[in-house]
């Protein structure tokens, strides 16, 4: 048999693959907490096997092991605490100068004086005039309560019908795609083509991907265990935003002080030019804005592996709203781990800051097609760093890898895995962005249902949109905390269920019972361990 991918299903292969999964394969242990500040307990005896080969078979997998308490990557930690020190520093400087009560007076005498030139001797119309505080306060209040609401509640039902709410959102793109091509096809017809082909790949993909449903379904019903089991990730993600709104803050004092020094200007040339040390400086900013967010946001991620790293191997530490777990995973994320973390976003910002700066320069004549094709090309060079980021930070987050390290982690696992990892993040995510704008939408009528309780409908005519927009606004955000919370989830159950499919079965039968089942069913023709090709080699999937 001419093949690239080979599966051997004799007797005696079976009886081999089994002894040495039994015996050989070595067991993952958790990442426990000892203290506040120490580190993962190691495992003994941890270290990968001789792989077992035959004739047709190459197994080389490798599993984690518990990295003991160190601060790895240290000096992009030096560096990125260095920068944050210095936006913050020269904030606090430039704000310990300014007269706030002049700033504000002056602020209040510009709105004075433009009201009145609508509404003459009384000021504004009834009709133009801003609502109370009552009205803002009640439409922000009642955003803030509802969203995690339903977002809960949209957890409780995807756990409970996941496999069909995971087609309906197939279904749900491929309709919107469908109305699209449809209504183009009379206004543009290529946008109308374009989009009909995007429909026939989309009912291709649905097609392809129909029978590995139930195994995506069980990862989301597992890592919503997870999030309700350890609500505190939700304050853990809160104060991220929360640092990351003050920190945009102080950067935005900073970097115009900084900019409106004469030395950062170019005398000789327009008054809007920079000198080349301001150019220099502006771009420093700007890449201290992009490492800064991302960092951010990344140690959320690596916080949620932890954490479902604590449930898959020890699920009594994490097993409440602010769990051993959960405190345990953000004290390494932002501490120990702090430096691999900031390694692997320093690279995205890095990239994000020359796309976005040969983007600004597109319309340059000289050499501005160039320039735009080099600006698409780190546009995807971008996605594919942060989509393998995405899965680094898995390892950093369950084993407290270095970032290299990491790195070479998910290649073996997409060389194991392949496209099937891709493949239940892909039908995951997609459920959980659909939920995300269904619990805006949900939130802004409820704030449009307060604007017309709070005062009389004609006194605000034009501020029912603004309601229901401020509404829409706080649902997204608060309901996509949650719903990143669960795709990072997702991805950290991926890698664990690779990782420790047995330790799985020790600490959570029924889920695990329900996992292997919906793994075996989509690849109905094997039986026991999948063995596939990818690149040349084999491995288990």
């Amino acid at each position: 048999m001419d093949t690239k991918y080979a599966v051997v299903q004799t007797a005696e292969a079976h009886a081999a693959l089994e002894t040495f999964v039994e015996e050989d394969i070595p067991v993952a242990a958790p990442v426990l907490v000892a203290s506040e500040f120490s580190g993962p307990p190691l495992p003994n005896n941890q270290k990968g096997s001789e792989p077992y080969t035959d004739d047709e078979i190459s197994i080389t997998w490798e599993k984690g092991e518990a990295q003991p308490a160190a601060f790895r990557d240290k000096w992009f930690a030096i560096a990125f605490a260095a920068q944050f020190v210095a936006v913050s520093t020269t904030a606090m400087v430039v704000a310990s100068t300014i007269s706030w009560a002049e700033l504000f007076s002056s602020t209040d005498s510009d709105s004075t004086t433009s009201n009145n030139d609508y509404g003459g001797d009384d000021g504004v119309s009834q009709e133009q005039a801003a609502p109370g505080i009552a009205f803002w306060v009640s439409i922000i209040g009642i955003s803030v309560l509802v969203a995690p609401v339903l977002s809960i509640f949209s957890m409780g039902l995807m756990s409970k019908n996941a496999i069909g709410m995971i087609t309906a959102s197939l279904w749900f793109s491929i309709i919107l795609c469908g109305l699209v091509a449809v209504f183009s096809i009379f206004v543009a017809p290529l946008v109308g083509i374009i989009y009909g082909i995007f429909t026939i790949c989309l009912v291709s993909y649905l097609k392809t991907v129909k029978h590995r449903i139930p195994y995506a379904a069980s990862n989301l019903k597992c890592s919503i265990s997870v999030l309700k089991s350890n609500l505190g990730l939700g304050l853990v993600a809160i104060g991220s935003m929360i640092g990351l709104v003050g920190y945009i803050l102080s950067w935005a004092v900073a970097f115009m002080f900084t900019m409106s020094l004469d030395v950062m200007k170019d005398n000789t040339g327009d008054d809007n030019d920079l000198s080349p040390l301001g150019g220099f400086v502006a771009c420093s900013f700007l890449l201290s804005f992009y490492w800064t967010h991302e960092v951010l946001r990344n140690i959320v991620r690596a916080t949620v592996s932890g954490v479902v790293g604590h449930w898959w191997f020890v699920p009594a530490e994490a097993a409440s709203f602010c769990s051993t777990a959960v405190m345990g995973s953000a004290t390494r994320a932002s501490t120990y781990s702090l430096g691999s973390i900031a390694f692997g976003s320093l690279i995205v910002a890095v990239l994000h800051l020359i796309r976005n700066t040969l983007h600004n320069a597109r319309n340059d004549r000289n050499g501005g097609i160039l320039r735009c094709i080099a600006a698409c090309i780190l546009a995807y060079i971008e996605a594919m760093v942060q989509y393998f980021n995405k899965w680094a930070y898995v390892y950093v987050g369950l084993y407290g890898y270095d970032y290299i390290e990491a790195g070479k982690r998910v290649m073996n696992l997409f060389k194991q895995r392949g496209w099937n990892v891709i493949i239940a993040d892909n039908l995951t995510n997609r459920l959980l962005g659909i939920m995300s704008l269904t619990i805006g939408i949900l939130t802004g009528l409820c704030t449009l249902l307060v604007t017309f309780m709070v005062e009389e409908f004609e006194s605000k005519q034009g501020w029912l949109g603004v309601g229901f927009f401020i509404g829409f606004v706080i649902g997204i955000v608060l309901s996509g905390i949650f719903m990143g919370l669960l795709s990072s989830a997702v991805d950290s159950v991926i890698v664990c269920f690779a990782e420790a499919p047995q330790e799985f079965n020790d600490t959570h039968p029924e889920l695990a019972q329900e996992m292997n089942q919906t793994w075996k069913d989509a690849w109905p023709d094997v039986v026991g361990t999948v063995i596939v090709g990818l690149g040349g080699g084999l491995g288990v999937v």
